[in-house]
């Protein structure tokens, strides 16, 4: 019902409210999500309607609907599960945060992507066996493309699946794109390829590389080879780079 309303081009912002309240679990994870240094609001809000006040119709029903789409993909229920959407919730809050620096991306926006730019994971993890291993040999590979190790050990990738679970979905074509191709570094070099489907990207790999420097101690590979190419759409400065890892430290440790 709540997807239903939010498709409606005259999509009313008290049923709306009505919808998201109904469910404790959705009502309680807006509240939270919103009240994150992320999306920078001026107060705390404590019930449903205000959020949808303060954010406007599209901003909330763009996080609403992330947060319904967790919650089918199982949301943590699995115990197996818990930490790959502890992180997923991390990043979106991050590339939320983010996105009020850098040109070009709506923080509702960011988050979305943020939270569901690795979502065929889960569905490889549940129809794959082995792919535990396979994920682990893709992250700790310096020069192999990480989509190309999954290929070669289970016939595809977590992107391409997430792509088409995103398109069941109807989320928007340059977030599906995004969530395609964020491990194709090429991508960035291809002209038919819009701004923003690089922004998304970019700001994926952004967050996961300061997520990545407060909590490991490894080196970030994957950062490694996209880092030319995002600080340069970004038109980031080392000093840049320094200002937006300080600024997101106390809201990754806040998360």
């Amino acid at each position: 019902m709540l997807q239903e309303e939010m498709r409606k081009e005259s999509a009313d912002l008290k049923r709306v409210g009505q919808h998201i309240s109904a469910d404790v679990g959705l009502a309680g994870a807006m509240l939270k999500a919103v009240n994150s240094p992320a999306f920078g609001l001026a107060r705390k809000v404590s019930a449903v309607p205000q959020a949808l006040s303060l954010l406007g119709l599209r901003n909330a029903a763009g996080l609403a609907t992330a947060l319904v789409l967790r919650s089918q993909l199982g949301g943590g229920k699995l115990a197996s599960m818990e930490r790959f959407w502890d992180t997923a919730e991390k990043t979106a809050l991050l590339c939320a945060h983010l996105a009020q620096r850098l040109r070009g991306i709506a923080p509702d926006e960011a988050y979305s992507v943020g939270l569901f730019h690795d979502c065929g994971i889960p569905i490889l993890m549940q129809h794959r066996p082995g792919y535990k291993e396979t994920l682990a040999r893709a992250n700790n590979s310096p020069d192999a493309a990480f989509t190309r190790i999954e290929e070669q050990d289970v016939g595809t990738h977590h992107g391409a699946v997430g792509y088409y679970l995103a398109r069941s979905w109807a989320l928007p074509d340059d977030l599906c794109q995004a969530i395609l191709w964020h491990h194709d570094i090429e991508i960035f070099r291809d002209a038919s390829v819009s701004d923003l489907v690089l922004s998304y990207i970019g700001i994926i790999h952004l967050a996961e590389h300061i997520q990545h420097r407060a909590v490991r101690t490894t080196p970030d590979l994957e950062w490694a080879k996209f880092e030319t190419v995002v600080m340069d759409h970004f038109g980031l400065t080392e000093e840049d780079f320094v200002n937006l890892v300080d600024g997101a430290h106390d809201l990754l440790f806040d998360a």
